[in-house]
């Protein structure tokens, strides 16, 4: 799906008709008269020097900006260094200017308007339709990211997440942000219904509906998985906030029967407890190690310049923060690394900045090998 070429709907329920897009003449979409949103009008960005490339992003909730993170930067999303700055002369319209990679991807994220509250992933651009991922919970042609102008493409992860990839080496892509996975806006009211997810039970990840109290106290007895849990209004992902590591009364293991309460302050952001009700009955734990696992990789073909990280629950540089990078065996044709790792441990890899498919392996204390598909 290049965009070298748009298609825009020009007469209604009919006639298509195809208008070439010029790096330097970026052309207005038209919509057809079916559609609610019309789309903004794209300025003249001047184009980048060679060796540079420029991504522009209309947002109309953009409280405190907007900034930049993709494999250029270690997809850490606390860093916002590669701020999009105004476009002179242009209501909601910002750019940022990095240096061009053939294997640049990237995606926006809006600073939250309360400053109390961690730039994190969920304030990034809204997902879109992912027609490649059957769980997707986007319907086609209601994608809340479109890419309007100039050079670029789509790269899809966890349930269509779109990340900016395929740009132009000195050019200029403009991309119409609709909406963000959640608002940046951080009312200050708290949370009428509350759901958790996380891998409770002794089961796959999943919502649960808790319990109000009143005065935005919410509750749920579970048994802990051990692995933190999102919050949100409502039972999906998008808007959901992440707590890594709630805070605990009790000697709480995973496998314990405990009372989840979530405090709401600000929405989804609050104080979220674990208290112990009852010890369950521990599974032997898998002793922290060293050790070389070796990966392979069942969708992709190797090519020079691949990167395979692997990551997963250590204690630090874990998940998208990794930056273990694995070494590729031609001969074998599979990826390792070697290293420390922790208790319980589980893992994953990201092969040129996208995550593998399924769930999290959890080391049994004598597998060191794994088979992966990567996230089309």
């Amino acid at each position: 799906m290049k965009f070298n070429k748009l298609f825009f709907a020009a007469v209604a329920f009919a006639t298509l008709a195809m208008v070439s897009c010029k790096k330097d003449e970026p052309t207005p979409v038209i919509p057809t008269p079916e559609d609610e949103e019309v789309a903004p009008e794209m300025p003249q960005i001047a184009a980048p020097a060679a060796g540079k490339t420029t991504i522009a992003i209309y947002a109309e909730v953009c409280p405190r900006g907007a900034y930049l993170v993709g494999s250029f930067q270690g997809y850490n999303p606390s860093d916002d260094s590669f701020s999009f700055e105004k476009v002179e002369g242009t209501e909601h319209w910002y750019a940022v200017t990095i240096d061009y990679a053939a294997d640049l991807q990237a995606k926006a994220i809006a600073r939250p308007s309360d400053t109390d509250v961690a730039l994190a992933w969920d304030y990034q651009w809204g997902k879109n339709h992912d027609p490649n991922d059957a769980n997707c919970e986007v319907e086609e042609g209601k994608d809340n990211t479109v890419i309007l102008g100039g050079t670029g493409d789509w790269v899809f992860e966890n349930g269509g997440q779109p990340k900016i990839s395929a740009v132009a080496d000195g050019g200029v892509v403009y991309i119409w942000v609709k909406k963000w996975a959640a608002s940046p806006v951080i009312e200050a009211k708290k949370l009428e219904t509350c759901w958790c997810k996380s891998n409770l039970n002794g089961k796959d990840w999943a919502w649960y509906e808790m319990t109000p109290k009143g005065d935005g106290l919410f509750e749920l007895a579970a048994r802990w998985g051990g692995s933190g849990l999102n919050i949100n209004s409502e039972g999906k992902d998008d808007g959901a906030a992440w707590y890594q590591d709630p805070e605990k009364v009790g000697d709480v293991e995973a496998g314990d029967s405990v009372l989840i309460s979530f405090q709401s302050e600000k929405m989804a952001i609050g104080k979220l407890t674990l208290t112990l009700i009852e010890k369950g009955v521990p599974a032997p734990a898998v002793p922290a190690g060293h050790g070389i696992f070796t990966i392979k990789i069942l969708n992709r073909e190797y090519a020079a310049g691949d990167k395979c990280i692997f990551t997963g629950n250590f204690e630090e540089k874990f998940w998208a923060d990794s930056d273990r990078e694995m070494t590729y065996d031609e001969a074998a044709k599979t990826w390792s690394w070697e290293g420390d790792f922790p208790e319980n441990f589980e893992y994953k890899v990201i092969y040129n900045g996208q995550w593998a498919a399924g769930d999290n392996v959890k080391f049994d204390g004598e597998t060191f090998g794994h088979e992966f598909e990567i996230q089309d």
